[in-house]
């Protein structure tokens, strides 16, 4: 049970990271825009909180579908029995 758990974990990592990431340069550039009169900064910063959003969800999903589809798929009879 031990190494199922450590695996799930290393699968799901890199999505966790990738929304924290992106929400945290998102902020950074929100801030800096508030800082500034750069307005489009904010712009940037939305667009890239969704598309890390985005893409950590699209991750996560193929993820579950490589775990759960070994559990669903039977494996192939070979042709010798």
């Amino acid at each position: 049970m031990q190494g199922k758990t450590r695996g799930i974990i290393r699968a799901y990592l890199p999505p966790v990271l990738w929304v924290a990431g992106g929400f945290l340069l998102a902020e950074l550039l929100r801030w800096l825009a508030v800082g500034t009169s750069w307005h489009w900064l904010a712009t940037l910063a939305t667009w890239l909180s969704l598309a890390a959003l985005l893409a950590a969800t699209a991750r996560a999903l193929w993820v579950s579908w490589r775990i759960w589809r070994s559990h669903a798929v039977p494996p192939a009879a070979s042709e010798n029995q």
